[in-house]
């Protein structure tokens, strides 16, 4: 692993494991909404991802307060 990538994981969460192994669930929870999407003829390119994240990454930065209620409406949905 790179060290930026490291020394980012490691100062961001303490438990490298476990920050690695929540990343790939997303991943792969991303991968399986892609693949569900397709088969139901909605195909997401690379392009529209790219286009999507411009645009969020062009608006102001959310309170944490509200990132809060974001995570807390984002866990009905684990599947964990």
């Amino acid at each position: 692993m790179p060290d930026d990538v490291a020394a980012y994981v490691e100062g961001a969460q303490g438990d490298t494991s476990g920050f690695i192994a929540g990343v790939l669930r997303r991943k792969m929870r991303a991968d399986g909404l892609r693949v569900r999407r397709a088969q139901l003829g909605y195909v997401v390119t690379e392009d529209e991802v790219e286009s999507t994240r411009s645009r969020l990454a062009a608006l102001p930065p959310i309170s944490d307060e509200q990132h809060a209620r974001n995570l807390e409406w984002l866990r009905q949905f684990d599947e964990d």
